[in-house]
């Protein structure tokens, strides 16, 4: 018998087994494929070797401006898949590692729930061969790629891909379109534009990059456009696919035919809750996404849900976070997950960063704000390294919320590189729930671009 058993290898599965086991819990963990999950192994981790790949790429066709003269510049997409696969591997070994070390007990294979009669006695068979028991279980099993009900798309042809397919592509689409604005677009859009392909980005609200900041979208979106020569269609809605050509309509009706070598499907990702009997012991599923208190509890005594499968954040480090909460809630120290405390990144180029409320949501509340807000350009680092990653002129952006009456920072936005950096101090700022006078005695390190926090406060 377990203390507790988890259900996927996921980065929410893999540190949360590592933890139990450190802390003395008898830990059994279960995955049928590679450790790491979508993050490390078709998802944040190799696209982030594409995205380093452009921007080395683009900094190197630049560099005349700082000196340096290249007479030939060409890009090996079949190197860059070759190395993309060589540093997974390597993180899914090393995520598999961590488990071993920590002396929990792991399990390939696939994991199925069987319904017992007892409370808090789950039976988990494995490959229909072994069953193993646990008082405390942890559904991890991630999420998988949603393809929305569209006439013609069918995720089997071949010039249609997603964003694991996009990440073994070989040779580069001449004209790419992306069905969708939001992180997974943006991002491959950046690599695919800044290579070469001639990308449109299909989305059908009236601005990229979901709950982002509105005005750091729009300034988002401003700079794709001029720099990468990315096409933006808002407001437009595929109907159709041809074999190689999308069919739109926007606000009005009007049909457009957008011609294409490949197709991406970026329209999010859904729930992986079929075939783990989920259902024979009826956990509560709504929206197709396991229902989790602030406690990550089901409805189902010693049952949680972390990470993709409940549907809150779909983000490794929320998945870390609520490993951590539900570790600490099986210990017996009752601690909550705050969500408004989980900070989001995209990583194309200009990166953005958000963290707490933005303007928008603050304002859409009812609470009475002030909004602290300037150019990346205030930092003079920014000012010297930014010129040949992006835009000659491009300013970036910096705004910070704080209440009204307390001055309490309640979220901070970023619009510039490095912002997946800072983000990281602007969440311990927004976690401690820092009043502002107490930066005004931090001394920061110049010239860095994160001390353009403390700049913005004093101004």
């Amino acid at each position: 018998m377990f203390d507790l058993i988890i259900l996927g290898g996921g980065p929410g599965g893999y540190e949360l087994a590592y933890n139990a086991s450190k802390k003395g819990l008898k830990t059994a963990i279960i995955e049928k494929s590679r450790f790491g999950g979508t993050c490390v192994t078709v998802g944040c981790i190799p696209s982030k070797a594409f995205l380093h790949a452009e921007k080395v790429f683009s900094e190197a066709k630049e560099g005349r401006d700082i000196g340096i003269n290249l007479n030939s510049i060409t890009f090996d997409q079949k190197q860059l898949v070759k190395y993309k696969d060589q540093k997974v591997a390597f993180l899914t070994q090393a995520a598999e590692m961590k488990v071993k070390r920590s002396g929990a007990k792991i399990y390939k294979g696939f994991g199925k729930i069987i319904p017992s009669s007892k409370a808090q006695d789950f039976k988990i068979s494995i490959d229909d061969k072994e069953i193993i028991q646990s008082k405390n279980l942890v559904i991890a099993t991630g999420s998988e790629i949603l393809y929305p009900p569209i006439k013609g798309l069918n995720k089997n042809d071949v010039n249609v891909i997603d964003s694991t397919k996009a990440l073994a592509l070989l040779e580069l689409p001449k004209k790419l379109v992306i069905m969708g604005g939001g992180v997974i677009g943006l991002e491959l859009g950046t690599f695919f534009a800044g290579i070469g392909s001639e990308v449109s980005i299909v989305e059908l609200a009236s601005k990229i990059a979901g709950p982002f900041d509105r005005e750091i979208s729009v300034k988002l979106q401003q700079e794709l456009e001029k720099n990468k020569n990315i096409k933006f269609l808002l407001g437009h809605k595929i109907i159709e696919i041809l074999k190689n050509e999308a069919i739109l309509i926007d606000q009005n009706d009007k049909k457009i035919n957008l011609p294409f070598d490949k197709i991406l499907v970026a329209a999010g990702r859904k729930p992986q809750i079929e075939g783990f009997g989920l259902e024979d012991i009826k956990v509560y599923i709504e929206r197709g996404a396991i229902v989790t208190d602030e406690n990550l509890k089901t409805n189902i005594p010693g049952l949680y849900a972390i990470g993709d499968v409940n549907g809150k954040s779909m983000l490794a480090h929320t998945a870390y976070r609520e490993g951590e909460v539900v570790l600490e809630n099986i210990l017996g120290n009752k601690i909550k997950i705050d969500y408004d405390k989980i900070p989001s990144v995209i990583y194309c180029t200009p990166e953005v960063g958000e963290i707490g409320l933005n303007e928008e949501k603050a304002r859409g509340l009812g609470i009475e704000i002030k909004v602290k807000k300037i150019p990346m350009l205030y930092s003079g680092r920014f000012v010297i390294e930014s010129g040949n990653l992006t835009g000659k002129n491009f300013d970036g952006l910096l705004k910070i919320v704080l209440k009204k009456d307390t001055e309490e920072i309640i979220g901070i936005s970023l619009l510039g590189n490095y912002s997946s950096e800072i983000i990281n101090l602007a969440s311990i700022l927004i976690t401690r729930r820092y009043n502002p006078k107490y930066l005004k005695d931090v001394v920061f390190a110049h010239p860095t671009v994160g001390e353009i926090i403390k700049t913005a406060i004093i101004e």
